[in-house]
């Protein structure tokens, strides 16, 4: 089995700068490709935005952004078919990615602080400190665990997570979701019927489902609980266990 630990191939541009997070220093742009086929993407803690898109092609593209260090070292290891991006880059160091690979690649791992967007993966398995994260047209199933921050879910076969505090969103999901949120409002969408169970602490919680049998268990401590045209059946497979202790839930059709 191979492995390659990619140095930085080209330096775009080289300037002083103190940016939105205050890292001073230069800034430093280096891109990559490479060759071999990439089925898992690791991140590997640290802090940094990190951009994954996918399409038709067999390279994979690498391209990070440096600022505040002068010898940034290492940008990525590739052992086998596995990338694992390095998004920690040392004291007043800030790295971002911008990574372009096959469709179906698996994404998995932890960041520490920035904002994460994956967009056309496998599965996801995510887990993050502080940031947003956004996950479309996966297409296996999608798992993330978070502290801060809002997450944005949508085009997948299904749906894990836990947030301690921010916003949820999921969309067009085809098939169960689990959900638990501390504090933060809960939207979630259902594209087939499907068994749902979410809670929240603190905050409003909405479901929309299309029609379909479900059984239906709400509970509220403080607020109302809604449901439009969602009647319950007992007997039904699909099982809409949703919760909230402070805000209002409301259950419709799509």
């Amino acid at each position: 089995m191979s492995r390659r630990v990619a140095l930085a191939l080209a330096a775009a541009s080289v300037v002083a700068l103190t940016g939105c997070d205050g890292v001073v220093g230069a800034r430093m742009t280096f891109d990559d490709t490479e060759k071999a086929k990439v089925t898992d993407i690791v991140l590997d803690g640290g802090s940094g935005d990190v951009q994954i898109s996918t399409g038709s092609v067999t390279e994979t593209r690498i391209k990070r952004v440096i600022r505040g260090s002068t010898d940034p070292g290492p940008s990525y290891q590739l052992t086998g078919s596995t990338l694992t991006l390095a998004t920690d880059c040392g004291a007043n160091c800030h790295v971002n990615y911008e990574i372009t690979a096959p469709a179906g690649v698996a994404v998995r791992g932890e960041l520490r602080s920035g904002d994460l967007g994956v967009s056309g993966a496998g599965t996801v398995d995510l887990k993050l400190t502080s940031g947003d994260v956004t996950v479309d047209s996966a297409t296996g199933p999608v798992s993330i665990e978070a502290t801060s921050g809002d997450l944005l879910v949508s085009d997948a076969p299904s749906l894990t997570v836990e947030l301690t505090s921010g916003d949820i969103t999921a969309e067009r999901i085809a098939g169960p979701i689990k959900a638990r949120a501390t504090s933060g409002d809960m939207q979630l969408d259902i594209s087939a019927p499907a068994s749902v169970t979410a809670s929240v602490q603190s905050g409003d919680l909405t479901l929309l489902v299309p029609e379909g049998a479900y059984q239906v268990r709400t509970d509220t401590g403080s607020g109302d609980a809604t449901a439009e045209d969602v009647p319950n059946d007992p007997s039904a497979k699909n099982i809409l266990d949703l919760r909230t202790r402070s805000g209002d839930l409301l259950v419709s059709t799509r």
